[in-house]
């Protein structure tokens, strides 16, 4: 699971990176560098949540439904009102729960509303370099969430203690969870093109 979970997030950063170096026209300039580095940070989101969903349904059968919420999934906001479900990624198993207008009435005819039974995947990723805050908040989401698997993306960090605090922290809070729970690590956004997919790791808590 851990090597499958890695191949997914090399797959969807390399992906992100290639659109980047495509589509990327943003001066230098502070305010133009901060906009980038969050463009980068959601166009990874994207890319992830989709391969994480295409992963997910080569194991399931077909009448099965499973879907994806991502904050740029606008796809997702028809269907529910919304597109993003409290966790920057969340997978789900989905179903149909009839209408209240149609409720002991089987002459109804009102449409069927989609509910998630279930969650596979939650993620949360927060790339902030050496803000401890910052990862903790992200990592409480997650200890609160329930799902089959949680996976926590932070920035590569060699240059602090940050990477090894994150996951003994992340290893504490998580120590009675049922959850198959990951810590990832991937290139800060500035770092995109002074770093490779090779640096990227995921670990198993």
């Amino acid at each position: 699971m851990k090597n499958q979970l890695l191949a997914e997030i090399k797959q969807s950063f390399t992906q992100a990176k290639a659109h980047c170096a495509n589509n990327e026209f943003l001066s230098d300039g502070k305010d133009e560098v901060r906009k980038k580095h969050a463009c980068r940070s959601k166009l990874w989101i994207n890319y992830l949540a989709e391969q994480l969903l295409i992963s997910l349904k080569k194991d399931r059968l077909e009448a099965e439904e499973y879907l994806a919420f991502y904050q740029a999934n606008n796809e997702r906001r028809q269907l529910l009102g919304l597109n993003e479900f409290l966790f920057d990624i969340v997978i789900g198993k989905m179903t149909n729960i009839q209408t209240a207008s149609g409720f002991r009435n089987s002459l109804a005819n009102d449409e069927t509303l989609k509910a998630m039974s279930h969650a596979i995947w939650i993620v949360e990723s927060e790339l902030k370099l050496k803000d401890s805050r910052a990862l903790l908040v992200d990592m409480n989401k997650l200890v609160l969430g329930k799902a089959k698997n949680k996976l926590f993306v932070m920035s590569i960090d060699k240059q602090s203690r940050i990477e090894h605090w994150a996951e003994e922290t992340l290893r504490q809070l998580t120590k009675d969870d049922e959850a198959n729970v990951y810590l990832a690590r991937i290139p800060h956004p500035k770092d995109w093109f002074e770093l490779n997919v090779d640096d990227i790791e995921v670990i198993e808590i």
